[in-house]
């Protein structure tokens, strides 16, 4: 079960990859309906941009509690941005607080209802707190979506259905099989 769990922490810290293509200047959006992921210059000004690209090199560099603190003093500005919301919940993570980061993946997807990444992550959590049922939750939620787009679905909503399905498979020992 120890392994398990390391191996959990594993693909929980797999997303930072992401953030080094930020740091150095490729395109990354949330993972949900796309976009970008630095909150609108008109909201709140070149700072909170800044503090937002700060906080996506540290997440990217595994410095998470700091990371966390730019992404939070963000989101005492702008709340309601799904970007920001998930990537703090990601340093969150990062740090060991699942139960504080599902709080802030909640509100990513209360945001933005096809950011995809969230309902993974949040799965994620939830098999980490040693809680399997609330992670299926949230991997049927991928699938009605996926349902919904049938043959056109975005590859963003793909890659998040078949990571939360493996390590859900994985917790409940069917590491063979898939699901339909």
């Amino acid at each position: 079960m120890k392994s398990l769990v390391i191996m959990l922490m594993v693909v929980c810290f797999a997303l930072t990859a992401p953030f080094a293509l930020a740091v150095g200047g490729g395109a990354v959006d949330g993972g949900g309906g796309g976009g970008n992921m630095v909150p609108e210059l008109g909201r709140g000004g070149p700072s909170l941009t800044e503090d937002f690209k700060k906080g996506v090199a540290l997440l990217a560099e595994g410095e998470c509690k700091r990371a966390a603190t730019k992404f939070l003093k963000i989101l005492k500005k702008v709340p309601r941005n799904a970007e920001t919301n998930y990537l703090h919940g990601l340093a969150l993570q990062c740090q060991k607080k699942h139960k504080q980061a599902i709080r802030f993946f909640q509100r990513a997807k209360r945001d933005d209802q096809q950011f995809f990444r969230a309902y993974t992550e949040m799965g994620l959590s939830y098999l980490i707190l040693g809680r399997p049922d609330l992670a299926r939750i949230q991997m049927t939620a991928l699938d009605k979506m996926k349902l919904t787009c049938r043959d056109r679905c975005p590859s963003k909503l793909l890659k998040s259905v078949a990571k939360l399905r493996k390590a859900i498979d994985r917790i409940e020992g069917k590491s063979g099989e898939t699901n339909p």
